[in-house]
Parts: structure tokens; sequence; C-alpha cells
């Protein structure tokens, strides 16, 4: 049995139904907010449901799960409409739209749309048809972003439009971590429909891949994330982690896939099956990519530099400082974005801005 002393070991446990009645935790307001907090709320209330606990818990406390899991029913039922409205015009234009992340999950792995909170709508789509989504995004009543130009909102539908996969459309140097063109994972790409309209979705195995990068990127604040790729990883058998143990190494991800299934033992005790290629074990990870991702179990989340170091680990020499200079001191469009008031910044004060901010990071890291 884990020691559940830490919050993210003890709701990870919780939002398992299985979990023994000698082993469950108390949940108390601490943890019944950080179940908010990490989009995981709809699965602890629908865990406690079936384990038969909701009822032992505090109203109050009740009340909260219950509001979270319908009010994401409720958005995300809006926002399948809102992406049925721009699919339906992408299809007549043939327009190919990839959809990323949280709307691709509804289907597979999440059977219930109250369980897989989403805020936004994370679509790609080639470069050539970018300003055609465009011209369909405002002409269905969607206004663009002053600061970030590749998002569009009306009313509660937020739709993010990217043009790379990997988010090089902002940090160019993401590109570098492929070890083969994006191309190819969009023509690894699976046909699938929403409400009746046809979109592209990666295949689970760049999905896997992909989910873990943007968890990565965001320092795996939020432990839905990692819910979503343990739910796609816990299906496979020997053959999809043979193809997925392929895929990594083509992508030059399999640290990649290495840390995300290290993370996945130490917060869910999930374990590497037995039919999965030797390599996933004999993989091992260095002493400082450990240290980082442990930070997330003890501490909630991994340090601000963690991203930078875990990305790069796979890279060589040239690219990894190519790839450490453009993340650290972005482009001038990125930094005022990351800055946007005020907008009479010179460059100097913009790239000055950029140096406090880092060394503000730096002094929180060694604190």
């Amino acid at each position: 049995m884990k020691d559940l002393k830490d919050p993210t070991l003890a709701l990870a446990a919780a939002l398992d139904p299985s979990t023994p009645k000698k082993e469950w935790v108390p949940l108390d307001s601490c943890l019944i907010e950080q179940a908010v907090r990490e989009g995981v709320a709809g699965i602890l209330y629908k865990s406690l449901v079936a384990s038969g606990r909701l009822e032992s818990l505090d109203r109050v406390h009740r009340e909260t799960l219950q509001a979270f899991y319908y009010q994401t029913l409720r958005t995300n039922l809006r926002l399948i409409h809102a992406l049925k409205q721009v699919l339906f015009q992408a299809n007549e234009e043939g327009i190919h739209v990839l959809v990323l992340q949280g709307m691709d999950l509804l289907n597979e792995p999440y059977e219930d749309i109250g369980l897989r909170p989403m805020t936004d709508i994370d679509v790609w789509v080639s470069k050539r048809d970018f300003e055609k989504i465009v011209r369909i995004l405002g002409a269905l009543g969607y206004e663009r972003d002053a600061v970030y130009p590749s998002s569009f909102k009306k009313g509660l539908a937020l739709f993010d439009i990217h043009t790379h996969i990997l988010w090089a459309d902002r940090i160019r140097a993401r590109a570098l971590l492929l070890g083969k063109n994006e191309e190819d994972l969009v023509e690894g790409a699976r046909a699938i429909e929403i409400e009746g309209r046809k979109a592209l979705c990666l295949s689970p195995y760049d999905q896997v891949l992909y989910l873990s990068l943007h968890a990565f990127k965001h320092r795996v604040e939020r432990l839905i994330w990692l819910v979503d790729i343990q739910r796609i990883v816990e299906r496979w058998n020997a053959a999809d982690w043979e193809k997925a143990v392929r895929r990594a190494e083509d992508l030059n991800q399999s640290r990649t896939l290495r840390s995300l299934l290290f993370l996945l033992e130490q917060v869910f005790g999930f374990r590497i099956p037995q039919t999965a290629p030797d390599t996933l074990r004999r993989n091992r990870l260095r002493f400082l990519e450990r240290k980082i991702l442990n930070e997330r179990v003890t501490r909630g989340v991994i340090p601000h530099w963690g991203p930078v170091l875990l990305f790069s680990s796979q890279l060589k020499l040239g690219k990894r400082l190519a790839f450490f200079l453009e993340t650290l001191f972005p482009r001038m469009e990125i930094l005022r974005q990351m800055f946007p008031h005020p907008h009479s910044l010179k460059p100097w004060q913009l790239y000055s801005k950029r140096v406090l901010q880092l060394l503000g990071m730096l002094r929180r890291a060694l604190s």
C-alpha cells in the first residue's frame, strides 16, 4: 500500500472506485478543492457514487462534486455543438481538421462526457487552410483575440487554431523535438465523426506522446492530464505496446514515453505489463529526470525549469542549445504576448522583463 500522506496520491487513490474500504482516505475540503482545481472532480464524483461513499460526505462537499460534474456535462455539450458547426463548414470546403487534447478523448477513453472538463477546443489545420478556417470562424460570429491571433471566441466557446501540432507556431524551436516532420503525424491520423461531422484525430500512440508533451509543457499541474493517458494505455495489448515503443523511437520520444510511464507508476501504481517490450524497463531515467518528475507527487507540480530539461534531454547538443535559447528568449512578437501591457515597451525593455521573470523562477526553484 502506498503512503497516502501526499495529497496527489490520496486524490489518485480516491478516483478508483475499486480501492478497498480499509484504504479509503478522508475527503476533506482541501482534497475536494484539489479535485476541482486539477479537473478530476467529475471522476471523483462518479467514483464515490460507484463505491457507495458519496452519501458519507458532508453535504457541501457532495454538492460541490455534483455541481462540477453537471457543469462539465453542460459545457462539453455546448463545445461539441460549436465544433459541429465549424466542422460542417470545414467539411463543405474540404478542410482537414485535426482535433487535439480534450475533444478527441470524449468518445474514447471517456464514455461519459461529464467526466472530462474542457475550457476550449484545440484543432490543427494546415498552413494553407488557416485563413479559410479564420474566415469560417468569423462568419459564425467568432472574434479574434487581439493578443493571441490564433484564438477565437464566441460566448463560452473558445477555439485555439494550431498550424503546428507541437506549438512551434509560437516557439519555433519546438519543431526540433520530433524525429520526423509533423506531416507524418497527420498522415497517420484516424478519421472520426463528431455528431455526424468528419474530423481527424491522432493515432493512439501519437496521441499518448502528444498528451505527454502537453502535460510536461504545463508542468503536469493538472491530474486530469495523467488520467487521460492512463485510460488510454491501460487498454493496450502486447501489439499496442510494441507499436507505441516503435513509434516513440521513430519520433525521438522514447524518453518522453518512459518519463510518462514513470509518473503513472508513482501516482497511480501503474505497472508496465510483462507483455510490453523489455526496452521500456531497460530504458531507465536519469537521476535529474526522476527528481523533476517526483516533484509532481511531493509538490503537486514539476519545477519551472523542468519542461525545458525534459524536452531537451533527447536532443543533440546543437539542437539543444537552439531549443534552450529560443525557449528562454523567444522572438519579439511572443514576448509582446507574454507581456502585453503596455504595448509601447521597446525590445530591450521586453527582454529585461523576461530576464527578471527567469530570475524569479530561478529564485523560487532554489528556495
